[in-house]
């Protein structure tokens, strides 16, 4: 029995050390259990969503994050308490009483948190060695934890500034591109050109940070997803449009970053768009004759629609003003 609570709990702490490595330091997304644990809170935060309305938005990221640390903790603190518990004679009082289950769980609790209270002490070598290490764990945890956790506010600043951007530019595709149009030339260049910075700096936060996925809004004007959707209607608008004129280079490279935001959430986010047939298929440019790029609009669009059904929205948000 020793030998199983042992194995189980060395599980446990490699399970949940080689996690929270990989997310908080690796800049490659987020490891197995805390992209699980996401995308069940996101879920959970989706039923509440039908209870308490769209306000229960505004709750999701930091669910997320909460629940990720909690996850973390529980699997770590667990792992070690089951390593202490499978020598039962291995912790001591300062008496030199046996600790129970509830000391063993106790002190395993002062040890991550580095606290250092002494009234109970490990007895063999080894786990005084456990305990050292694990000691100087629970400090990078916590430090490395509010690091990380003060990289993905500042990557949900960024993603919030693009939202507010791309909102100010048109509450439509149609007004977003009637004004690129009709801004004075530097000013639309500018405007372009910030716009692509921005979401270029946000594909690579949601790609380092998953986490800035699940911060979501309760208000239409503050949603990066419906956002997202209408400016790219307006580059098609005009890009096959007789228009684009003097914009063409500009826009094509907006485009590419765009490309990249959709591919980026169609390979790693397939589990929380709700991907599947267009509710919308309306091509009414006159210069698209050729079928690929009819597939290739369909197919931006079907990545666009469950971006944003995945917050509740419909194409009647997107080309409405809210």
């Amino acid at each position: 029995m020793s030998g199983v609570l042992l194995f189980i709990g060395i599980i446990l702490l490699l399970v949940a050390i080689h996690d929270f490595f990989f997310t908080t330091l690796s800049g490659n997304g987020a490891g197995f259990v805390s992209s699980n644990i996401s995308i069940l809170t996101d879920k959970i935060i989706e039923f509440c969503v039908k209870i308490f309305g769209r306000k229960a938005y505004n709750y999701n990221g930091l669910s997320v994050n909460l629940m990720i640390l909690f996850t973390w903790l529980l699997l770590i603190w667990v792992g070690l308490f089951l390593v202490y518990t499978s020598n039962p004679e291995g912790i001591t009082n300062s008496s030199g009483r046996v600790a129970n289950h509830w000391e063993r769980l106790y002190f395993t609790s002062y040890t991550l948190s580095t606290l250092g209270m002494g009234n109970f002490t490990p007895t063999s070598p080894i786990f005084e060695l456990v305990t050292g290490s694990f000691s100087f764990f629970g400090f990078i945890f916590f430090t490395s934890s509010m690091t990380y956790f003060l990289s993905v506010s500042s990557a949900l600043v960024n993603k919030r500034t693009l939202s507010k951007n791309i909102y100010n530019l048109g509450k439509t595709p149609q007004e977003i591109a009637k004004n690129i149009l009709g801004f004075d030339s530097s000013f639309s260049y500018q405007q372009i050109s910030e716009l692509q910075k921005l979401i270029d700096k946000h594909s690579v936060n949601h790609h380092a940070y998953p986490v800035v996925h699940f911060y979501r809004q309760s208000k239409e004007k503050d949603s990066l997803s419906i956002n997202i959707a209408r400016l790219d209607e307006a580059v098609t608008i005009i890009l096959y449009s007789n228009d684009s004129g003097n914009y063409r280079e500009e826009l094509k490279l907006l485009r590419s970053s765009l490309s990249g935001f959709l591919d980026d959430m169609e390979k790693n986010f397939t589990s929380n768009l709700s991907l599947g047939r267009i509710t919308i298929d309306s091509y009414d440019f006159p210069s698209l004759e050729s079928k690929e790029t009819v597939r290739e609009l369909r197919k931006r669009r079907i990545i666009v629609e469950g971006l944003f059904r995945s917050e509740n929205f419909t194409w009647e948000d997107v080309f409405s003003k809210s």
